[in-house]
């Protein structure tokens, strides 16, 4: 029984975080598109309201960063993304 509240735990999240349209948009370019630099210019909000989002991407364990110089560099985790293929299959058709 703890691993099925695991899982609802890790489900909340994801969808806690998939919840808002910027965070699902930012996170479906990089299903589609790969690994890639974010910023806040494409979605017309401050540079601090875009950090806060992809904050939360990465809290729910949905996305990766490495760091290339002073760039960040996210990409989806691939991980997350292979544990619920089904479910993670919808936001990559194009």
């Amino acid at each position: 029984m703890k691993n099925n509240n695991q899982d609802s735990e890790q489900l909340l999240l994801l969808f806690q975080a998939l919840s808002d349209p910027i965070r699902l948009d930012v996170f479906r370019c990089l299903l589609q598109k790969g690994e890639q630099r974010v910023t806040n210019g494409t979605y017309d909000i401050s540079k601090s309201t875009m950090s806060h989002h992809i904050k939360l991407l990465k809290e729910a364990g949905l996305v990766d960063v490495r760091k290339e110089g002073t760039a960040h560099i996210y990409s989806p985790n691939k991980e997350v993304t292979a544990k619920y293929p089904g479910f993670f299959d919808i936001f990559q058709n194009k």
